[in-house]
């Protein structure tokens, strides 16, 4: 027989019954697999959750000590300007919504540069300062 013949012959002795077995044993390896990948999945998932949390904590950490930073540098400006009765002192500083992480330590130099160059012109100021 040609090969054409018996993969035909062979199709036709495959019974119905055997057919269903190997669909069947298919879709259970598959349901296993499927199993396997949305565990490892949700193990994946929590794993990324945990960090985003400590990622978040952190972030809320480092703004709660720049803010803090800043409250301070902001009390020992006004100490500094206090005995200038010339000087009228705004609002307390207030955070802004749009500043960017990312930026975190420029900025607080740019506070803490500012604070120096304010207590540096207020010595300037000598005896005029009283």
């Amino acid at each position: 027989m040609t090969a054409k013949w018996s993969a035909a012959a062979s199709a036709a002795e495959v019974s119905p019954a055997m057919r269903y077995k190997e669909i069947a044993g298919l879709a259970r390896k598959a349901t296993v697999d499927l199993q396997a990948w949305e565990r490892s999945r949700m193990a994946e998932l929590e794993s990324a959750t945990v960090a985003a949390r400590e990622e978040i904590e952190a972030a809320t950490e480092r703004e709660q000590r720049a803010m803090s930073q800043a409250q301070r540098w902001w009390r020992m400006a006004l100490d500094n300007v206090a005995r200038l009765s010339w000087v009228n002192v705004g609002p307390e500083p207030e955070p802004i919504d749009s500043a960017r992480a990312s930026q975190l330590s420029r900025y607080t130099e740019d506070v803490r540069s500012g604070y120096q160059e304010l207590t540096q012109a207020v010595l300037d100021l000598g005896w005029r300062a009283r």
